[in-house]
């Protein structure tokens, strides 16, 4: 019988020391693998994905935020889910985005010859006097560009109207730079 509550006593001890220790011995082994910048319509998006983008939009656009490179990501997250109703998986995401907003947007473009020409004539002396018969296609191309542009951007703009956006950036500001 004394054998018995010596084993219970030392079980005891041995249990009140991991109730004391073991907290601390979770919390040190507990590491935060990544942190949720943004959810869009309850999709994260994490820092370890911003940071990638980060890095590869810096290259090619010096002085970019990551701010400015979260506001693409969301962008293109919302185009996708749009894309992806009617280009499903083995699409990959840019060419569905891209066949998306060629029949969402590109297909209702469309540069009249008088725009054209009414382009050329504002901007004869930077054209350097060349024809407009030389010129025309580019600048049709051109105007073309700037109007998908303009819509492509109040369509986003649709998009984030009806869109749950959340960030969390002002949340890590060691981040923001």
């Amino acid at each position: 019988m004394l054998r018995g509550i010596k084993i219970w006593n030392i079980a005891a001890a041995a249990l009140l020391v991991l109730m004391a220790v073991g907290p601390l011995l979770a919390a040190e082994k507990t590491k935060t693998l990544d942190r949720i910048v943004a959810f869009v319509n309850g999709d994260a998006i994490l820092l370890s994905e911003l940071d990638a983008r980060y890095e590869l939009a810096v290259k090619l656009t010096p002085g970019i935020t990551r701010r400015q490179v979260l506001q693409t990501m969301i962008n293109r997250d919302l185009l996708l889910a749009q894309a992806r109703k009617i280009f499903p998986e083995p699409v990959s995401a840019d060419k569905a985005i891209q066949e998306y907003t060629g029949l969402k947007i590109r297909a209702f473009v469309r540069i009249s010859g008088t725009a054209a020409r009414n382009f050329y004539d504002a901007n004869k002396k930077q054209l350097g006097g060349v024809s407009f018969d030389s010129v025309k296609d580019q600048i049709e191309r051109l105007l073309e560009e700037k109007e998908i542009n303009r819509r492509l951007q109040a369509y986003i703009g649709t998009l984030r109207g009806n869109a749950h956006i959340k960030t969390f950036l002002e949340n890590t500001p060691a981040i923001l730079h």
